[in-house]
Formats: structure tokens, sequence, C-alpha cells
């Protein structure tokens, strides 16, 4: 009776693990191909941004190179491909905002954020204080109540500068 009891769960233990591993997702490619229904392995933000492991509808494991995807999500997360100084990268979209844009980029433990406005221009988010206020107010100045915000240091907050400019 105690082996049927630990086969059976270690059986739904192995389900669970496996089902936790992956989760459904959509992929684009860069021929604008799009695969829907797959399971996207479940890894980390920044191996996320390197490379891409899904089982196709036939239930084959596939692992194409990451510079043949456009974009991709993961349950709801989604990454996509960004210009950014003549070199386009994979980026983790934290806001798809009417307005802007809010992307994070995280390799070995360090966040690089990047905003950009729709069908506009799109601008690496700088991590010092000076050049933060200075850069993101200029390029937010189309809003000057929160452009005053942030040069007064009243808005720090890149997510919530995003969300109150989406929302203007």
């Amino acid at each position: 009776m105690k082996s049927k009891l630990t086969v059976i769960l270690l059986f739904i233990f192995t389900i669970s693990i496996y089902g936790q591993e992956f989760e459904n997702g959509t992929i684009v490619t860069q021929r604008y191909d799009t695969i829907t229904n797959v399971k996207i392995k479940k890894v980390s933000d920044s191996k996320s941004l390197l490379h891409i492991t899904y089982i196709d509808q036939d239930g084959a494991e596939q692992s194409p190179e990451i510079e043949t995807i456009k974009c991709y999500s993961r349950g709801a997360e989604i990454f996509c491909r960004i210009y950014n100084s003549g070199e386009m990268i994979m980026a983790k979209q934290l806001v798809d905002g009417k307005k802007l844009n809010l992307y994070e980029r995280d390799v070995d433990g360090r966040a690089t954020f990047y905003i950009e406005k729709v069908y506009d221009e799109l601008i690496k988010v700088p991590s010092s204080n000076k050049k933060f206020k200075k850069v993101i107010g200029s390029f937010l100045s189309d809003a000057p109540q929160i452009s005053d915000k942030i040069a007064s240091q009243e808005l720090k907050d890149i997510k919530e500068i995003v969300n109150l400019y989406n929302e203007g």
C-alpha cells in the first residue's frame, strides 16, 4: 500500500514539475511567421534574452537561434527585439502602452531600461540621477507636467513615469 502511494505521489510530483517548466506561448519570427500554441521553456529573464526552447504542436523540442526571433510571449511575459544604437537586441517588454513602451534588458544581474515612443524613437534610460532627469525630462517634454516633476526629482521611478505618460 505504501509503495503504491509513493509511486502515485512521485508521478504527480513529476507531472507538476514538468508542467511548471514550460508555459504557453506564441513566437513571431524575423520573417513574420507566427508559431502559435507552443510550450516555451521557463528560464531566467537574462537567459530568455539569449536563447529560446519550445515544444511545438507535434511534441518536438525546438531551439532556434535567438536572432531568428522577432518577439515571443511566454505566459504573460513578452520578449521583443528592439533597435538600440544600431544594434538589434532582445528585451523584456514591461509596459505596452498607447504612447510609451518600456523594456528591460537584464544581463549579468544588471537591469537596463529602454523607453520608446510608439512608432517613434527609442532611448536607453540613464542610470545616473543627473542624466536621468535631463534625458528623460527632455524626451517627455511634450508632457510638461511630467517633465517638470522629473526635473524636480519628484518622479524617479521609470515604470511610474511611463504609466503616467500613457494615462495623459
